[in-house]
This record gives C-alpha cells, sequence and structure tokens, in this order.
C-alpha cells in the first residue's frame, strides 16, 4: 500500500532539503574561500590591477547610503540686495 503525501508534507521535505543543500554550499564555499583568494591575489599582482581598477567589484565596508540620505536639498531662496 502506498502512502501519498500531503502538500505541507511535501513542502517540508523539500525546506528540509534546501536547508540541507544550503549548509553544503556554504561548507564547500569556506573551503575554497583561501584558494580562491590566493588566486585573486596573483592575479591582481600579474596584471598589475589597483582598488581602482576593481572598484565596482569590490565589496565596501561600512554603512551604505540610501538614496533619501544623500538627496540634494534644494537651492537657497537668494534675497535681492538692496542697492
Amino acid at each position: 500500500m502506498s502512502e501519498t503525501k500531503t502538500a505541507s508534507q511535501r513542502l517540508a521535505e523539500i525546506t528540509a532539503q534546501q536547508e540541507a543543500l544550503k549548509a553544503e554550499a556554504q561548507k564547500l564555499l569556506a573551503e575554497t574561500k583561501d584558494a580562491d583568494l590566493a588566486t585573486v591575489r596573483r592575479l591582481c599582482k600579474q596584471h598589475g590591477f589597483t582598488a581602482t581598477n576593481l572598484r565596482g567589484y569590490l565589496a565596501v565596508k561600512g554603512k551604505k547610503t540610501t538614496a533619501a540620505k544623500t538627496a540634494k536639498k534644494p537651492a537657497a531662496k537668494k534675497t535681492a540686495k538692496a542697492k
């Protein structure tokens, strides 16, 4: 007699599989991180890349500003001077 799984049971199985795969992916990334960093350093030195060359691709430490914070303020209105 075969059991049929309900949608919620199947969803729970899929979620468990996703968590297991995510953990495995993080483990593999951690294992290859040092070797990959060494490759990047070697290539930067070989080709003479600088931080300026890589600026668009490098992660930046610190806070990121939002568009609302960096929006320009309207220019102050100038009053006419008396002559």
